[in-house]
C-alpha cells in the first residue's frame, strides 16, 4: 500500500513512494530465485533481483546458471526467448551461443564469434533451491550458504509470497520476541539465545501459548526449533519431534525485488523420525509439508498490514521485552556495501541508536 501526501508548493500529488525504501539500501548476500523443479533441464527463467532483471538457465547436464539478461552482441533480452542449447544458452536475436562461464562460443551464422562474454553471477543450488549473489560493488562471495547432508529428506514443499518490505525488516521478525503476543496470539520461548558470529546468527525456540495457565503443557509438547540465519536472505530451520515421530527442515527466504518489495520462498521438507519406516509411512508425513507450509504463511500474512505501512526507525525507542534488536541491527551492517547511519540525526519521535536503549 501507498500513501499519498500534498506537495504544498504545487499542490500537486505526489507519491512519497515505501516509507522504508529511504532508509536502507539493498543489503548484499545470497538469495533465492526459484527452486530447483521449476528450473528443469533446458528451462530459462527471467526474475527481478534489487530491481534488475537475472536470467536463470539449467544446462543439458543440470548446472543451474545466472547471468545478466541482455546479450553483448546487440542487447536482446535473453529471458524473453532465449533458448538452451547442451551447455550453451542461445540469443534469441541472430542465435549467439554463450558457454556456462558466459564466453560466446558461437554465431548464428557460422562465423568465428567476437570476443564477447555474458555478465554472469554466482548461483548456488541447495535443498531443492536455487541461490544467486548479489553485491552492489560486484565483488565475488564472500561467504557461502552452509550445506546439509540430505538426511533422506524428500523435495520440499514451496510456497511464494510476496511482501512490501524490507528484507533486514522482515528477518528483524526473528529476534523481535515482543511482537509474537500481539500480533500472533502466542509467546516464543527462547531456548538458546541468539549467538551473531560472523555472518551467521544461531538460535533455538519453541512456541508457547498466550494463557499463562496453558504455558506449560503447549510447552512441554512443542518441538524445539533450532534456527540459523546466514546474511538477510537465508534462514534454516531445522526440527525434531520425538512425541510425534517426525523430522522437519525448512527455509524462509527473503529475496528483494524492487525497493520496499520481497519476494519470500518458504520451503519445507518432512520425513518420519528414525529409520525402518516403509514406503508409505515416508509418503505420507512428506505430504504434511504442506500444511505446515501453509500455517507458517497464514502465520506470516498476520505481520503484513503492519510492515506494509510502517517506517524504519534508525534509533528506535527501545524496551525491556523487546528482544536483541540493537544487537541484531549491529550485526545487520556488515551486509551492506556503504555503511549505515553516518551523519543520521534521530527524528523527533526517535530515542537513542538502536543497541543503547534498554531493549539491545
Amino acid at each position: 500500500m501507498r500513501l499519498w501526501g500534498l506537495d504544498r508548493s504545487d499542490r500537486r500529488l505526489v507519491d512519497p513512494g515505501p516509507p522504508q525504501a529511504a532508509r536502507l539500501p539493498y543489503p548484499d548476500g545470497w538469495f533465492a530465485l526459484a527452486t530447483g523443479a521449476e528450473l528443469k533441464p533446458g528451462t530459462v527463467l527471467n526474475r527481478r533481483l534489487t530491481g534488475e532483471d537475472v536470467v536463470l538457465y539449467r544446462t543439458a547436464s543440470g548446472r543451474p546458471r545466472a547471468v545478466r539478461p541482455y546479450c553483448p552482441h546487440l542487447g536482446a533480452h535473453l529471458g524473453h526467448g532465449a533458448t538452451v542449447r547442451g551447455e550453451n544458452i542461445r540469443c534469441p536475436f541472430h542465435h549467439f551461443r554463450f558457454g556456462p562461464d558466459g564466453v560466446c562460443v558461437a554465431t548464428g551464422y557460422g562465423t568465428p564469434p567476437p570476443k564477447a562474454r555474458l555478465a554472469t553471477l554466482p548461483c548456488r543450488e541447495l535443498d531443492g533451491l536455487v541461490f544467486v549473489w548479489r553485491h552492489a560493488r560486484h565483488e565475488p562471495p564472500s561467504w557461502e550458504i552452509e550445506a546439509l547432508p540430505p538426511e533422506g529428506f524428500p523435495e520440499p514443499y514451496c510456497v511464494l509470497l510476496t511482501r512490501g518490505d524490507h528484507p533486514q525488516d522482515v528477518m528483524e521478525n526473528l529476534v523481535d520476541y515482543g511482537h509474537f503476543l500481539p500480533v500472533h496470539g502466542y509467546r516464543l520461548e527462547v531456548v538458546s539465545p541468539p549467538r551473531f558470529e560472523g555472518t551467521r546468527l544461531e538460535t533455538a525456540n519453541r512456541i508457547r501459548t498466550g494463557r499463562a495457565a496453558a504455558a506449560w503443557k503447549i510447552s512441554a509438547a512443542s518441538p524445539v526449533s533450532r534456527v540459523v540465519m546466514q546474511g538477510l536472505g537465508v534462514v534454516r530451520v531445522q526440527v525434531d519431534s520425538p512425541q510425534f515421530r517426525f523430522r522437519a527442515r525448512g527455509w524462509f527466504c527473503v529475496t528483494p525485488t524492487e525497493p520496499c518489495r520481497v519476494e519470500i520462498r518458504m520451503a519445507v521438507a518432512l520425513r518420519p523420525a528414525g529409520t525402518g519406516h516403509g514406503r508409505l509411512v515416508r509418503s505420507l508425513v512428506a505430504l504434511a509439508a504442506r500444511p505446515y507450509t501453509w500455517l507458517a504463511a497464514r502465520d506470516n500474512a498476520e505481520d503484513v498490514p503492519i510492515w506494509e505501512n510502517k517506517t524504519h526507525l534508525a534509533h528506535p525507542r527501545l524496551a525491556k521485552g523487546d528482544g536483541p534488536i540493537g544487537t541484531f541491527r549491529r550485526w545487520a551492517e556488515q551486509f551492506y556495501s556503504e555503511p549505515l547511519g553516518s551523519g543520521a540525526k534521530p527524528r523527533p519521535d526517535e530515542g537513542p541508536p538502536a543497541g543503547r536503549g534498554r531493549g539491545g
